[in-house]
């Protein structure tokens, strides 16, 4: 497809304001409060959207408690991934046009009705996907495919354990990893969590019922695992590493349970060839986010075209309860994606808007 010429460019259009939750600092901590605030027009290779849902993820609560700075160059307000409809299109785009449905890849600007996108981080819906599920997808699929695939180099018949396997990045991960061919363990904590996760084919650890390192060497016969994706960090790399088969690939994304190290051995890592890697998706420049987007097109989207990885929403608050929903992700209540409504639509495939 082709950019349809506009009379008007959005260059040129006067200016317009949209709402926004943004965030005010109230000293070393901030909150979120509604506010008004000028809609940019789309810069060189950009689409505007028209925000339908807004994903909300760890690193917004983060941001907005002052402990996780937006990248240089971008806007203080919380959201990483959106879905919602083509508003505009900057100078150079082809290939989308104003009312297609997408949802996209953002480092920040979310939780607004408008956001410009990169051109090369928007995706169209994958089929059998509505608009409110797509929302979900973005970061979930776009860190799947970079810890699993250009970290870790995840093979068909590799054992897989990830951590926080009922959240919304990690019921996609998990997913994403037996789609591929793995063996996949994930941890949760509590019972319902883990019948969620059993539902999907994942082999669930409460780690509430016992040590996780424990349950996994009892489920493997002691033969451990090929890939773990850490989301814990410290305090429980010792029994990572103990985990680990030869050869086995250590991806870190978060530090959730601290980030210092006292005293560990770390002969493993030689003896038993490991290797330990860390990333983050916010910070990849733009280059790699669109060979990123790139891949979960072709090695994530088909799987969701098909329902072999399905969508999970845990709870949908309306764009100015933005805190109750930060909250909710606060104490680990979730199950799934929570996302922000900030524009009711009906979209193309009969699926209206709701809150849940």
């Amino acid at each position: 497809m082709t950019a349809r010429p506009t009379t008007k460019s959005a260059a040129t259009a006067p200016a317009r304001h949209m709402r926004a939750m943004d965030i005010v600092r109230a000293g070393d901590k901030g909150f979120l409060e509604m506010a008004e605030r000028t809609i940019a027009p789309p810069a060189k290779g950009e689409v505007q959207i028209r925000v339908a849902y807004s994903g909300v993820n760890r690193a917004d609560l983060y941001q907005v408690a002052g402990s996780y700075a937006p990248p240089e160059g971008v806007t203080s307000i919380p959201g990483m991934e959106v879905a919602g409809t083509i508003e505009a299109l900057g100078e150079g785009v082809v290939g989308w046009s104003a009312g297609e449905e997408v949802c996209a890849l953002i480092s920040g600007g979310g939780y607004a009705e408008y956001v410009n996108a990169p051109a090369s981080q928007v995706l169209s819906l994958p089929r059998a996907v509505d608009l409110k599920e797509s929302a979900s997808l973005p970061e979930a699929c776009a860190t799947a495919f970079m810890a699993l695939s250009i970290e870790a180099g995840l093979r068909p018949g590799e054992r897989v354990l990830l951590h926080g396997g009922a959240s919304g990045v990690g019921i996609i991960m998990a997913q994403v990893a037996r789609a591929w061919g793995a063996e996949v363990f994930a941890t949760a904590g509590g019972q319902e969590k883990c019948d969620v996760l059993a539902h999907h084919g994942i082999r669930a650890i409460d780690h509430r019922a016992a040590p996780f390192a424990q349950q996994v060497e009892a489920a493997t016969h002691g033969e451990g695992v090929d890939v773990i994706i850490d989301t814990l960090g410290a305090k429980h790399l010792a029994e990572h590493f103990a985990l680990l088969k030869r050869g086995g690939r250590l991806v870190s994304l978060a530090f959730l349970d601290g980030n210092v190290v006292e005293s560990l051995k770390i002969a493993p890592i030689l003896t038993r060839s490991l290797s330990w890697s860390g990333t983050t998706l916010r910070g990849k420049s733009a280059a790699q986010k669109a060979e990123i987007v790139e891949g979960v097109k072709k090695s994530i989207w088909p799987y969701l075209a098909t329902g072999l990885i399905r969508p999970l929403i845990d709870r949908v608050f309306p764009l100015e309860a933005a805190e109750k929903a930060h909250l909710r992700m606060e104490e680990r209540l979730h199950i799934g994606k929570i996302l922000l409504e900030v524009h009711e639509i009906t979209n193309s495939r009969g699926n209206e808007s709701t809150n849940s």
